[in-house]
């Protein structure tokens, strides 16, 4: 069903493997079940299963996808995954209802000057403001998530009403083809749908830009309960975490093939397209940004102190 690596991204990922430290491969193997979702800036699970990250830390890692990030937060609240990916309003809101979520470590890391993920319509569309979009469907990918946030975000502060906007959830891959049957109007599409999608669609803004120029994504995170009786392997899945974030931002080449491979695409449709660029930390201050926009647009219920829910590993 997935298909191989060539040889040469198979010698890449192998040498990725060689830069975890000899004591990890001592260590006693555990699984985990680890949830994530469709795109570029969810993808390091996917290197560091294929880097071989995982299994040198002795972690055998069982990687679950969902559609978005909701469902990966949702999965993890529920049970059926440990440890899993989410971004800050989907969190947030788990966190504010009561489920005791804690942040591991730090994913994604969006800047503006080089932006994965954009607010785009038809080729054929006349659209070309946000004032535009009144009285029409736009799509995010979670309608409980921070596109949705920094969509709204956006609209507002390029003069379009959010009451004669209609928002509905779609996957990324099935946005494009509706983009192009006119049943929605325009949609937040991120790499690497948006670069499958590029012969299709045209961009109009840069959503995440109405947040912050520079600011975290998403993150890891687990149960308080699991990290209570994990300490030891949330310890080596942090340091799994970090080695996996400078391999891909160093080998953007060799980790495309494997985002392909897991993702299901040709990767010659996607080669080219921005990549995501990963963390090695977690820093409360590039967090606010997502917090307070999610509180302003009535996404999140309230503020919430975000340090006081970073786990110390």
């Amino acid at each position: 069903m997935q298909q191989p690596l060539s040889r040469k991204s198979a010698l890449a990922v192998a040498g990725a493997a060689a830069l975890v430290p000899a004591i990890a491969r001592a260590q006693t193997r555990t699984a985990l079940k680890l949830c994530t979702t469709i795109g570029d800036s969810f993808s390091e699970p996917f290197f560091a299963s294929d880097a071989g990250l995982f299994a040198n830390a002795g972690i055998d890692a069982d990687i679950i996808i969902e559609n978005n990030a909701g469902a990966a937060v949702a999965a993890v609240a529920g049970g059926s995954a440990e440890v899993g990916l989410g971004d800050f309003v989907g969190l947030s809101n788990a966190i504010e209802h009561g489920i005791p979520l804690v942040l591991l470590a730090g994913a994604s890391h969006y800047s503006s000057a080089a932006a994965s993920t954009l607010l785009c319509v038809a080729k054929s569309s006349t659209i070309a403001h946000a004032k535009d979009l009144e009285g029409t469907t736009v799509a995010v990918v979670t309608l409980v998530g921070f596109g949705t946030v920094a969509l709204k975000a956006w609209l507002t502060q390029n003069g379009a009403d959010l009451d004669k906007v209609k928002f509905i959830e779609l996957t990324f891959a099935s946005m494009a083809p509706a983009l192009t049957r006119g049943t929605i109007a325009a949609a937040v599409i991120g790499e690497p749908l948006l670069s499958g999608a590029r012969d299709d669609v045209r961009t109009i803004g840069k959503p995440y830009d109405a947040i912050a120029k520079d600011f975290l994504l998403n993150a890891w995170f687990t149960t308080r309960d699991w990290l209570a009786k994990n300490p030891e392997t949330a310890r080596r899945l942090v340091r799994v975490v970090y080695e996996t974030a400078r391999w891909a931002n160093a080998h953007p080449d060799q980790s495309l093939p494997i985002l392909a491979k897991y993702l299901k695409l040709d990767p010659a449709t996607i080669r080219g397209m921005v990549r995501a660029q990963f963390a090695t930390g977690l820093d409360p201050t590039q967090i606010q940004p997502v917090i307070d926009a999610g509180v302003k647009y009535k996404l999140i219920p309230q503020p919430l102190d975000i340090a006081s829910v970073i786990a110390k590993v």
